[in-house]
């Protein structure tokens, strides 16, 4: 049953409150220090009549209320004050060494109505073997600092460093009335530390890169996005290739931007004779969102809307080559497409 220490109030009078009625199998314990402040709304004639007839009281949707704010708590969601605006943050950072081992790392900060998330995942190949987790626990965001980006993600098990071996890159990819989505590529290559909680560690070359919307992404003009990065010890190739009602490419070589005579998921030619050549010969992730990365987040999925869960993603480990005119270097390539399915 819910416990009486809820620091709640009466909808009459705004006095401290009793709740009516039972509520089952409430997780954990809720107390004031929970602190959750319910949405005031004017009080219905059925609630005056039970103030007037049993005292100061709280009506039991209310205490529904205080409920789903515990469980959100439980679950690494906070309570937001009411706000349409939608804002994500996403980070993405990876590393690949020369063994083939790869790390890929999500962290990402949405609001969205009264929703705050805060939810991180890694996904590990070592040794030929894939493993993922994922928290919802509100303390891995990457810090900055002037010699690389750190992250510590204890409930994850891992610490990593990214220092960086080029150029930041910035662009706004897409700007409309319903809001803007910015790239900050902080590190397209960087030279990476992970140190395992099982006292493994694992080095190579990696990408670190922010994403902000400030839009939904069911909304985008969308129907495919080709993503990608490949790197050698000599070479830096980052594409990003919007398709759909809204078209977009950014290729960049080394720091610079370039154009591109093709991009598919197997290939990327430049205009000067130059391509990456990428061999797609490890899956590292494949099929709808709605499947492969919301279940991760409890509840998520009751509250988006279809299109969003129905978009479908691969996401490859390649080795490659890159060739430009006589010379060839080989190197490693994490690229994706995505496809909006309507």
């Amino acid at each position: 049953m819910l416990p009486s220490l809820l620091n709640v109030h009466c909808y009459s009078c705004g006095c401290p409150a009793k709740l009516i009625g039972r509520v089952e199998s409430v997780p954990g314990r809720l107390g004031r220090q929970d602190g959750y402040v319910l949405p005031r709304s004017a009080p219905t004639p059925g609630d005056r009549r039970r103030h007037d007839e049993l005292g100061h009281v709280l009506p039991l949707h209310s205490a529904a209320r205080i409920m789903a704010a515990s469980w959100f708590r439980q679950l690494g969601l906070r309570s937001a004050p009411v706000n349409k605006s939608f804002l994500l943050k996403k980070w993405y950072l990876d590393c690949v060494t020369t063994a083939g081992d790869a790390a890929l790392i999500y962290l990402a900060d949405l609001s969205w109505r009264r929703l705050s998330i805060q939810y991180s995942s890694l996904l590990t190949l070592r040794a030929g073997e894939m493993q993922r987790k994922s928290s919802l626990c509100r303390r891995a965001l990457p810090a900055r600092s002037e010699s690389g980006i750190e992250v510590h993600a204890p409930q994850l098990g891992f610490r990593g460093t990214w220092r960086p071996l080029a150029n930041a890159i910035k662009r706004k990819i897409f700007e409309c009335e319903d809001g803007t989505i910015d790239w900050q590529c902080f590190q397209p290559k960087a030279e990476v530390e992970l140190c395992f909680a099982s006292h493994q560690t694992i080095t190579g070359l990696g990408y670190a890169e922010c994403l902000t919307l400030s839009m939904p992404p069911w909304k985008l003009p969308l129907n495919e996005l080709h993503w990608g990065r490949f790197l050698t010890t000599q070479d830096c190739v980052v594409w990003i290739d919007w398709r759909g009602a809204y078209n977009n490419r950014v290729i960049l070589y080394n720091g610079n931007d370039v154009e591109a005579e093709s991009v598919s998921e197997s290939a990327i030619t430049l205009f000067d004779g130059t391509r990456v050549e990428l061999d797609r010969e490890t899956i590292l992730r494949t099929g709808p969102l709605g499947k492969t990365v919301f279940p991760t987040v409890p509840g998520i999925t009751t509250i988006l809307p279809g299109r969003l869960k129905s978009i479908y993603e691969t996401k490859w480990l390649s080795a490659g080559f890159l060739r430009s005119g006589d010379q060839v270097r080989p190197g490693s390539a994490i690229h994706e497409v995505v496809r909006w399915i309507e």
